[in-house]
């Protein structure tokens, strides 16, 4: 049975899309596992990086994007799903870059963010992980995401407002936990994109004081290497100078797996 972990906050730029790409290349280069990523954030970057690429002649490249889109997924009944093969290996469902019917989904009725849940029950039997890249907001594609996941993590990038934003989300959670999934386990909380200035010292003081049983004991730095190996689609350790972020995400992603189990 497929482990079917989201990654969530209700921010942006925290890390959401960073980790879970990362992790389908950790499971799917390094550990052979077969994976399916879930791109539910209507900006689709995820999907961008993962997915076949045209490369253009000044270096840039389009995602080439085929098969069922994240929204179709909310339909009533979805007959057959059409996964990307990507070049890493791992399957996707993709989403356009600002998708306009993923964002519209933010406006269904609850029954209807139940149906991606239905209508994806029996291809996750095909998987060993399903990822699901989450949006950054507390809304129908969150629970719709959450419904069908076995875990959550939460990617934290520390600032005055951390421990207020988890607080939030955590709440969320246990929400969907005790009323509609109680399959939920939460992972715990990831700090992301660390530095040594006094702000980010004090917020984390304030998540170890709220929050000490949930926070991962391995963290992420901030790291160039990082941003530039997200903006490639490629693995971090793949950088000739990325060793270090490299350790550090892998001391991460060993820790998320084996809390999974």
């Amino acid at each position: 049975m497929a482990k079917v972990i989201s990654y969530a906050n209700q921010k942006g730029g925290v890390g959401k899309s960073t980790l879970c790409i990362q992790t389908a290349f950790y499971l799917a280069i390094k550990q052979g596992k077969k994976v399916l990523v879930v791109d539910m954030d209507g900006q689709g970057n995820t999907s961008s990086r993962l997915a076949p690429r045209q490369t253009h002649e000044d270096g840039s490249f389009e995602p080439i994007l085929s098969g069922t889109k994240t929204a179709d997924l909310f339909k009533d009944s979805v007959p057959e799903i059409e996964v990307i093969k990507c070049p890493s290996g791992v399957d996707l469902i993709h989403t356009p870059k600002n998708d306009p019917d993923l964002f519209e989904m933010e406006a269904v009725p609850l029954d209807q963010a139940m149906n991606p849940a239905k209508n994806m029950a029996e291809l996750f039997d095909q998987y060993d992980y399903v990822l699901i890249d989450c949006p950054p907001s507390l809304g129908r594609k969150l629970v719709a995401a959450l419904l069908m996941s076995t875990h959550v993590v939460c990617p934290v990038k520390l600032s005055g407002f951390a421990v207020d934003g988890v607080e939030g989300l955590l709440r969320t959670i246990v929400g969907i936990r005790e009323g509609y999934n109680n399959q939920l386990n939460i992972l715990g909380i990831i700090i992301n994109d660390m530095d040594r200035s006094v702000n980010h010292d004090r917020s984390l003081k304030e998540l170890e004081s709220s929050v000490p049983d949930l926070l991962f004991k391995n963290k992420i730095m901030h790291r160039p290497p990082l941003d530039f190996a997200i903006t490639e689609g490629i693995p971090v350790w793949e950088l000739r100078y990325g060793h270090v972020a490299a350790r550090e995400v892998e001391a991460v992603l060993d820790e998320l797996l084996a809390k999974v189990g």
